[in-house]
């Protein structure tokens, strides 16, 4: 099994290969048409979700030093 530095070493000129200009072309063209317009709905979720874990940490904490102060 050859080792990977002679990997590399052999196949050194395929790095500094520059694909054509149609082939640019056509990746940015699927890359346009593939990517999904953003959601906002999303990230407000998120937020919403973190606001009330820490919310609900916060209740907690205030219900134990509360009932703990009573005993």
């Amino acid at each position: 099994m050859p080792d990977l530095f002679d990997f590399f070493k052999e196949n050194e000129s395929k790095l500094h290969e520059r694909p054509s200009e149609q082939v640019w072309q056509k990746l940015e063209h699927r890359l346009e048409h593939s990517r999904r317009p953003r959601r906002r709905g999303i990230r407000f979720l998120q937020i919403g979700a973190i606001a009330l874990i820490i919310l609900l940490l916060l209740l907690a904490a205030v219900m134990v030093w509360y009932y703990s102060a009573r005993h």
